[in-house]
């Protein structure tokens, strides 16, 4: 089974945080699927298997 989750970047987060964040949930078995942009705001799908 696959979940799957968006993972935004906030206003006013550095792009250093962000990618901090997004390297944690990589950490944690997430792994980008593609990345997309919403009025200037990043935005980043995941996606984890479940076993």
């Amino acid at each position: 089974m696959q979940k799957y989750q968006f993972f935004k970047k906030g206003t006013f987060e550095s792009l250093a945080k962000f990618e901090k964040r997004l390297n944690e949930m990589a950490d944690s078995g997430w792994q980008a699927v593609t990345t997309t942009s919403d009025n200037g705001q990043m935005v980043v799908l995941l996606e984890r298997v479940k076993r």
